[in-house]
């Protein structure tokens, strides 16, 4: 039940009370004194029976506000203890997250050592190709000048 509904339920108890208090003028000039014997209040029974009424009808609303409490309560508690489980998982799916990502930082640290190491290796194979180019025509024109040599030789003699 709604906090609005309980509210109506003590505002007519309270106004109920007021009535029944305000309609005896000897309860109002006694309120006071609290030496004196027990008052009595006289009440028409159309109105005792309509206060009565209006009472019981408010007990059994309160009464049947109750069932709907406790639900809301243990579906409350139930709430409680998903959203505890929910904040578990969150807090597990964090760290593996920040395990992910420093794994993540090593890879690419490794990823970059390899680039390095392969362009090291390309400007190695580069230099390589260079000299091997170098020594064929150290090879051929030493071949060339050798036959030349040979030849001039035959040449001459």
């Amino acid at each position: 039940m709604t906090k609005s509904k309980y509210y109506l339920i003590t505002l007519l108890i309270a106004i109920l009370l007021s009535v029944v208090l305000g309609s005896s003028s000897a309860f109002a000039s006694d309120t006071f004194s609290t030496n004196q014997a027990e008052q009595t209040i006289n009440v028409p029974v159309s109105q005792w029976n309509e206060l009565k009424s209006n009472n019981e009808k408010a007990l059994n609303l309160i009464n049947a506000s109750s069932v709907p409490l406790t639900e809301a309560q243990t579906i409350a508690v139930k709430q409680k203890e998903e959203l505890n489980e929910a904040h578990n998982t969150i807090d597990k799916l964090t760290t593996e997250l920040d395990k992910a990502k420093a794994d993540l930082v090593k890879q690419e640290v490794t990823l970059n050592e390899m680039s390095s190491s392969i362009d090291e290796l390309k400007n190695k194979i580069e230099n390589d190709k260079k000299t091997i180019k170098r020594l064929r025509m150290q090879r051929n024109l030493s071949q060339i000048l050798g036959a030349g040599a040979t030849i001039g030789v035959v040449i001459h003699r």
